[in-house]
């Protein structure tokens, strides 16, 4: 939008100032058009008075030859009535310029020619003067005289050229001084609008400034921030009913489990209700996890996504035998996140594989990918088509060969928001044989950063 905006305002300056500067330089080729006609009128004025006055008009044939040596531009000749030349001798006008035929007639009719209503660079032919010799209605020839313009059509073309150079300088200064800052005044609220809107997309609180520009602009921003205020109102309102009814439940149930766990001392068939209870239990603290996505009472610090990795792959070491494999390819990996992301993520991908990969290896992987932290775990059990590896990470989406599996279908969900709302990426690419997670990270990886400084996810304001 700035292009364009800007491209319109340089379009719009041009056309004034090409208005401006095409009159001056019409007005310019017209100066030089009458100017040089009538010098050359009054010079065959005075040749044409001379040959009435000396009667044989034959005998100026010298003079002219003498006028077109000191002008260096102009042939001139004298013609009788009947078209015949006089003087000088022996010389006759061309017969291809156009419009001289023309301009013979009319002189020995009595009219001499009118000056030309300008001289343009692209005008080639000589200029056509002629004037009748005779006094009151007796006409006894005419003066005829071919002017050459090239002198006055290049000064033509140099008037036009500083005058479009001139024109694209003060084009460029407007631009600069005037067109830059109008459009940056009037697209910065479309500017901040886009930021906020982005903000709200990646579920944190738009900032709020001071809203420049445009009144109808400001107004829009306005309403923005009325709107963005009362949608993180609703979602607040959605957390705290997840996070009441969650604590709610959560109380009866670990009550329901003690008392479960008592009686399964006395009676096994107990076993299989205590066994749904945990699992409840497990599905409702995933809830709780999901609805904490795009919170604002989350806070990172920084933290070294190598370390995490390493001791995480550690402690689910055991559980894989010799199975799971972990490469690092760096030292340490500084990143501002959540203490709890990568453990959490790498706990759900880990469990996943141990689950649907039971007795395959298991790949870990950490490395740099730019200005990101690639994490990859990839496993080697029977995988999921491209079509199944698209609907990865929707809640409580199981695939149905997998119902037989313990699980509540929330553990991609939770590694999906979870890595958002980090402002990294999640991509489930499906393996030959087995899943690929890609997980992609922001670095920190000098004393500037790519990610968000700590408590950049809290609350503006």
């Amino acid at each position: 939008m700035r292009r364009r905006l800007l491209a319109l305002a340089i379009t719009l300056t041009a056309a004034v100032l090409a208005a401006l500067v095409a009159p001056l330089v019409a007005a310019h080729a017209e100066e030089r058009a009458i100017t040089i006609h009538e010098r050359r009128l009054a010079a065959a004025t005075r040749f044409a008075t001379l040959a009435d006055s000396v009667g044989d008009a034959s005998s100026l044939g010298p003079d002219l030859m003498r006028y077109g040596e000191v002008t260096e531009s102009t042939r001139t000749w004298i013609v009788d009535i009947d078209g015949s030349v006089l003087a000088p001798a022996g010389s006759d006008p061309p017969a291809d310029v156009p419009g001289l035929a023309g301009a013979v007639r009319d002189a020995l009719a009595g009219t001499p020619t009118s000056a030309p209503t300008a001289l343009w660079p692209w005008q080639t032919e000589p200029l056509i003067v002629a004037t009748p010799i005779g006094r009151d209605a007796q006409i006894l020839g005419a003066v005829v005289m071919l002017e050459d313009t090239s002198a006055a059509r290049d000064n033509v073309q140099r008037a036009m050229v500083l005058a479009a150079a001139g024109g694209a300088v003060v084009l460029a200064l407007v631009a600069w001084l005037v067109g830059v800052p109008l459009v940056g005044w009037v697209v910065r609220p479309v500017d901040d609008l886009t930021t906020r809107v982005e903000q709200l997309s990646r579920g944190r609180t738009p900032t709020e400034g001071r809203h420049v520009g445009p009144p109808e602009l400001r107004r829009l921003a306005e309403s923005f921030d009325d709107m963005a205020a009362n949608v993180e109102h609703s979602r607040q309102q959605q957390r705290e009913l997840v996070a009441d009814v969650s604590h709610q439940l959560a109380n009866p149930l670990t009550a329901l489990r003690l008392r479960l766990e008592n009686l399964a001392v006395d009676d096994p068939a107990v076993e299989p209700v205590l066994a749904e209870t945990e699992r409840m239990a497990r599905s409702l603290d995933a809830v709780i996890e999901i609805s904490r996505a795009g919170g604002f009472d989350r806070r990172s610090s920084e933290v070294d996504v190598a370390r995490q990795l390493r001791e995480r792959v550690a402690l689910w070491a055991p559980l894989f035998g010799d199975l799971l494999t972990v490469r690092v390819d760096v030292d340490t990996a500084p990143a501002f996140l959540e203490e709890d992301l990568v453990p959490t993520v790498l706990d759900v991908l880990l469990d996943n594989a141990l689950k649907y990969a039971e007795g395959r290896s298991v790949d870990v992987a950490l490395e740099q990918a730019g200005d990101a932290w690639r994490v990859t775990v990839r496993d080697h059990g029977d995988g999921v088509s491209a079509a199944e590896a698209a609907e990865l990470g929707r809640r409580f989406h199981r695939l149905d060969r997998h119902a037989g599996v313990e699980g509540t279908g929330l553990g991609l969900a939770i590694v999906v928001l979870r890595i958002r709302d980090a402002d990294g990426d999640v991509v489930f690419d499906p393996a030959d044989p087995g899943l690929r997670t890609v997980i992609s990270l922001p670095a920190r990886l000098d004393r500037g950063t790519t990610a968000a400084p700590p408590d950049a996810a809290g609350p503006a304001g």
